[in-house]
Protein backbone atom coordinates (compact mmCIF):
# COMPACT_ATOMS: atom_id res chain seq x y z
CA UNK A 1 0.00 0.00 0.00
CA UNK A 2 1.63 3.30 -1.16
CA UNK A 3 1.04 6.20 1.86
CA UNK A 4 3.15 9.03 0.23
CA UNK A 5 1.10 12.07 -0.26
CA UNK A 6 1.00 13.36 -3.74
CA UNK A 7 1.90 16.82 -5.34
CA UNK A 8 -1.49 16.23 -6.77
CA UNK A 9 -3.01 15.30 -3.81
CA UNK A 10 -1.93 18.39 -2.29
CA UNK A 11 -3.40 20.55 -5.18
CA UNK A 12 -6.14 19.21 -4.91
CA UNK A 13 -6.68 19.22 -0.98
CA UNK A 14 -5.33 23.07 -0.97
CA UNK A 15 -7.77 23.54 -4.17
CA UNK A 16 -10.78 21.88 -1.92
CA UNK A 17 -10.02 23.77 0.74
CA UNK A 18 -9.81 27.64 -0.39
CA UNK A 19 -11.76 27.06 -3.39
CA UNK A 20 -14.84 28.37 -1.79
CA UNK A 21 -12.94 30.91 0.08
CA UNK A 22 -11.88 32.36 -3.01
CA UNK A 23 -15.55 32.45 -4.55
CA UNK A 24 -16.48 34.38 -1.22
CA UNK A 25 -14.04 36.55 -1.68
CA UNK A 26 -14.47 37.42 -5.74
CA UNK A 27 -18.11 37.54 -4.98
CA UNK A 28 -17.54 40.49 -1.90
CA UNK A 29 -15.31 41.99 -4.57
CA UNK A 30 -17.80 42.28 -7.12
CA UNK A 31 -20.56 43.70 -4.83
CA UNK A 32 -18.18 46.20 -3.95
CA UNK A 33 -17.62 46.99 -7.19
CA UNK A 34 -21.61 47.73 -8.39
CA UNK A 35 -21.97 49.22 -5.36
CA UNK A 36 -19.58 52.08 -5.89
CA UNK A 37 -20.81 51.70 -9.60
CA UNK A 38 -23.96 52.91 -8.82
CA UNK A 39 -23.24 55.20 -6.12
CA UNK A 40 -21.25 56.96 -9.15
CA UNK A 41 -24.18 56.65 -11.79
CA UNK A 42 -26.52 57.93 -8.48
CA UNK A 43 -24.71 61.33 -8.70
CA UNK A 44 -24.43 61.51 -12.15
CA UNK A 45 -27.97 61.05 -12.04
CA UNK A 46 -28.55 63.68 -9.48
CA UNK A 47 -26.60 66.06 -10.92
CA UNK A 48 -28.19 65.86 -14.56
CA UNK A 49 -31.65 65.87 -12.60
CA UNK A 50 -30.59 69.23 -10.77
CA UNK A 51 -28.65 70.82 -13.35
CA UNK A 52 -31.20 73.88 -13.27
CA UNK A 53 -31.47 74.25 -9.94
CA UNK A 54 -27.79 74.13 -8.33
CA UNK A 55 -29.20 75.76 -4.96
CA UNK A 56 -31.02 72.25 -4.06
CA UNK A 57 -30.19 70.24 -1.45
CA UNK A 58 -29.68 67.01 -3.92
CA UNK A 59 -27.35 69.35 -5.64
CA UNK A 60 -25.07 70.33 -3.30
CA UNK A 61 -24.97 66.74 -1.60
CA UNK A 62 -24.20 65.17 -4.47
CA UNK A 63 -21.60 67.64 -5.27
CA UNK A 64 -20.11 67.05 -2.02
CA UNK A 65 -20.08 63.35 -2.50
CA UNK A 66 -18.11 63.53 -5.46
CA UNK A 67 -14.56 63.11 -3.77
CA UNK A 68 -15.88 60.17 -2.11
CA UNK A 69 -17.69 58.35 -4.72
CA UNK A 70 -14.73 59.15 -7.61
CA UNK A 71 -11.76 58.93 -5.26
CA UNK A 72 -8.59 57.87 -7.56
CA UNK A 73 -10.35 59.31 -10.87
CA UNK A 74 -7.85 61.66 -11.85
CA UNK A 75 -9.91 63.34 -14.74
CA UNK A 76 -12.81 64.11 -12.24
CA UNK A 77 -11.10 65.09 -9.57
CA UNK A 78 -9.35 67.94 -11.50
CA UNK A 79 -12.91 68.70 -12.93
CA UNK A 80 -14.56 68.47 -9.48
CA UNK A 81 -11.68 70.84 -8.10
CA UNK A 82 -12.05 73.61 -10.77
CA UNK A 83 -15.24 74.24 -10.25
CA UNK A 84 -15.43 74.11 -6.30
CA UNK A 85 -13.13 76.81 -6.24
CA UNK A 86 -15.34 78.82 -8.37
CA UNK A 87 -18.25 77.93 -6.43
CA UNK A 88 -16.36 79.71 -3.49
CA UNK A 89 -15.04 82.27 -5.21
CA UNK A 90 -17.06 85.92 -5.98
CA UNK A 91 -18.29 87.89 -6.85
CA UNK A 92 -21.92 86.57 -8.00
CA UNK A 93 -22.87 88.46 -11.04
CA UNK A 94 -23.76 87.36 -14.72
CA UNK A 95 -19.73 86.10 -15.46
CA UNK A 96 -19.49 84.23 -12.31
CA UNK A 97 -23.03 82.75 -12.71
CA UNK A 98 -21.59 81.62 -16.79
CA UNK A 99 -18.25 80.31 -15.68
CA UNK A 100 -20.24 78.47 -13.27
CA UNK A 101 -22.92 76.86 -15.54
CA UNK A 102 -20.13 75.94 -17.88
CA UNK A 103 -18.03 74.39 -15.45
CA UNK A 104 -20.65 72.34 -14.38
CA UNK A 105 -21.56 70.91 -17.73
CA UNK A 106 -17.65 69.98 -17.77
CA UNK A 107 -18.06 68.55 -14.61
CA UNK A 108 -21.43 66.46 -16.14
CA UNK A 109 -19.10 65.82 -19.32
CA UNK A 110 -16.61 64.20 -17.40
CA UNK A 111 -18.53 62.32 -15.10
CA UNK A 112 -20.92 61.10 -17.85
CA UNK A 113 -17.85 60.09 -19.65
CA UNK A 114 -16.70 57.92 -16.41
CA UNK A 115 -19.51 56.04 -15.89
CA UNK A 116 -20.22 55.40 -19.68
CA UNK A 117 -22.45 58.08 -20.63
CA UNK A 118 -20.77 60.21 -24.05
CA UNK A 119 -22.98 63.09 -24.03
CA UNK A 120 -21.47 66.10 -25.42
CA UNK A 121 -21.32 69.75 -23.82
CA UNK A 122 -24.52 70.64 -26.10
CA UNK A 123 -26.65 68.10 -24.90
CA UNK A 124 -26.00 68.73 -21.44
CA UNK A 125 -27.31 72.60 -22.05
CA UNK A 126 -30.84 70.73 -22.83
CA UNK A 127 -32.72 71.30 -19.52
CA UNK A 128 -36.52 71.58 -19.17
CA UNK A 129 -37.13 74.20 -16.58
CA UNK A 130 -40.63 75.76 -16.48
CA UNK A 131 -40.60 79.28 -16.10
CA UNK A 132 -43.45 78.95 -13.31
CA UNK A 133 -41.30 77.25 -11.39
CA UNK A 134 -38.45 79.43 -11.55
CA UNK A 135 -40.99 82.07 -10.29
CA UNK A 136 -42.36 79.53 -7.31
CA UNK A 137 -39.02 79.32 -6.06
CA UNK A 138 -38.37 82.64 -6.22
CA UNK A 139 -41.96 83.49 -4.49
CA UNK A 140 -40.61 80.76 -1.55
CA UNK A 141 -37.29 82.35 -1.21
CA UNK A 142 -38.74 85.69 -1.19
CA UNK A 143 -40.77 84.64 1.77
CA UNK A 144 -38.44 82.43 3.42
CA UNK A 145 -35.59 85.77 3.20
CA UNK A 146 -38.38 88.25 4.52
CA UNK A 147 -39.92 85.86 7.36
CA UNK A 148 -36.35 85.17 8.85
CA UNK A 149 -35.74 89.06 8.80
CA UNK A 150 -39.06 89.28 10.54
CA UNK A 151 -37.99 86.78 13.11
CA UNK A 152 -34.18 88.21 13.80
CA UNK A 153 -36.00 91.84 14.21
CA UNK A 154 -34.25 93.51 10.80
CA UNK A 155 -37.91 93.70 9.30
CA UNK A 156 -41.51 94.27 10.09
CA UNK A 157 -44.65 93.06 8.38
CA UNK A 158 -45.64 95.83 5.84
CA UNK A 159 -49.20 96.87 6.68
CA UNK A 160 -51.41 99.09 4.71
CA UNK A 161 -54.60 100.36 6.36
CA UNK A 162 -57.20 101.43 3.92
CA UNK A 163 -60.24 102.99 5.41
CA UNK A 164 -64.01 103.40 3.39
CA UNK A 165 -66.57 105.56 4.13
CA UNK A 166 -68.22 103.56 6.09
CA UNK A 167 -66.22 102.50 8.66
CA UNK A 168 -65.12 106.53 9.08
CA UNK A 169 -69.07 106.86 9.89
CA UNK A 170 -69.12 104.29 12.45
CA UNK A 171 -65.95 105.45 13.76
CA UNK A 172 -67.27 109.10 13.94
CA UNK A 173 -70.21 108.12 15.75
CA UNK A 174 -68.38 106.01 18.61
CA UNK A 175 -66.16 108.98 19.01
CA UNK A 176 -69.47 110.94 19.27
CA UNK A 177 -71.02 108.55 21.59
CA UNK A 178 -67.94 108.35 23.33
CA UNK A 179 -67.38 111.95 24.23
CA UNK A 180 -71.00 111.97 25.35
CA UNK A 181 -70.63 109.36 27.81
CA UNK A 182 -67.28 111.46 29.09
CA UNK A 183 -69.83 114.55 29.54
CA UNK A 184 -72.44 113.47 31.48
CA UNK A 185 -69.97 112.20 34.50
CA UNK A 186 -68.00 109.18 32.62
CA UNK A 187 -70.76 106.90 33.88
CA UNK A 188 -71.67 104.15 31.28
CA UNK A 189 -75.58 103.02 31.08
CA UNK A 190 -76.04 99.30 30.74
CA UNK A 191 -79.51 98.00 30.11
CA UNK A 192 -80.48 94.34 30.31
CA UNK A 193 -82.25 92.66 28.92
CA UNK A 194 -84.07 89.19 29.19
Amino acid sequence: MDTAIKFSDIVIAAATLLGPIFAVQAQKWLEASREKRARMLAIFRTLMATRAAALSTAHVEALNAVPIDFYGRKKVMDVWETYFRHLSAGPMNDAWLQKRADLLIELLTTIGNEVGYKFNAAQMQNIYFPKALGARGDDADAIQIGMAAIMRGKASFPIEVKIGPEPTVLQSDILKGLGKIINEGGALHVKVQN
